[in-house]
């Protein structure tokens, strides 16, 4: 990774870090917009049950800005990152810009988003994504349900959707989660993935495991399969 990339990265992970323990100047009620964002540690980066990263350690980070443009509907944008490996063929860095648009309807929660991947020192892969994702309580649980479509410029296109579902515990900071999801296109014929795993947040500390699985292989530069069974491990901190 060249300088200018591991300085971006870096500063990155230290606005996310040192916002998430500092005190704000003010008080979210007087701000005329939100701003969250936080720095996490993975042992593996997976993207739909495929890892991106040759199966080795990432750090990502993240800072979004959101402000309110009517009654229940607000507008956002932001900045994700990721540090890769360049044996899984993706580049040394990945970076996400995105905006869109949420709301509730009668209790529902809607998100709408349009994003750019930049993959750093990788050629021409490069795309855009389209996302639309709805969620809501039932009983205890937090359903979702979301379509993505990935546009990549000449060489084709892939749909993808999935199911989730959130069970938090009362009271304990813990909570499990699962998620199936179907992807079909140029890059991936016919892919399911799915994923079980339980978290734990108190105040701006977040810690998690997920196991994840496909029907595919792909090899690593091991000759490992990318997308076979796993263990994702992460701790972060968010604000």
């Amino acid at each position: 990774m060249t300088r200018w990339k591991q300085a971006a990265l870096g500063a990155l992970t230290l606005t996310a870090a040192s916002a998430a323990f500092a005190s704000p100047a003010m008080a979210d009620d007087e701000l005329p917009f939100t701003f969250n964002g936080g720095v996490t540690f993975l042992n593996d980066y997976r993207l739909r049950g495929a890892s991106l990263s040759d199966t080795k350690p990432v750090i990502q980070g993240s800072v979004e800005a959101g402000v309110p443009i009517a009654e229940n509907v607000s507008a956002f944008a932001g900045v994700w990152a990721s540090s890769l490996d360049k044996d899984a063929g993706a580049g040394a860095m990945e970076t996400d810009l995105y905006a869109g648009l949420q709301g509730t309807i009668s209790g529902v929660k809607v998100r709408a988003r349009y994003l750019r991947l930049v993959f750093h020192d990788a050629e021409n892969i490069d795309f855009d994504q389209y996302e639309v994702g709805v969620s809501g309580p039932v009983g205890p649980v937090t359903l979702g349900a979301g379509v993505i479509h990935d546009e990549y410029h000449f060489t084709g296109h892939s749909t993808y959707t999935y199911t989730s579902a959130t069970l938090p515990i009362d009271n304990t900071g813990f909570a499990v989660k699962g998620l199936v999801g179907y992807e079909d296109g140029t890059r991936w014929n016919d892919k399911v993935n799915w994923q079980l795993g339980v978290s734990y947040a108190r105040g701006h500390f977040l810690i998690g495991a997920d196991y994840i699985d496909t029907n595919k292989f792909s090899a690593a530069s091991n000759g490992d399969n990318r997308a076979g069974a796993t263990v994702v491990g992460y701790i972060g901190a968010r604000f």
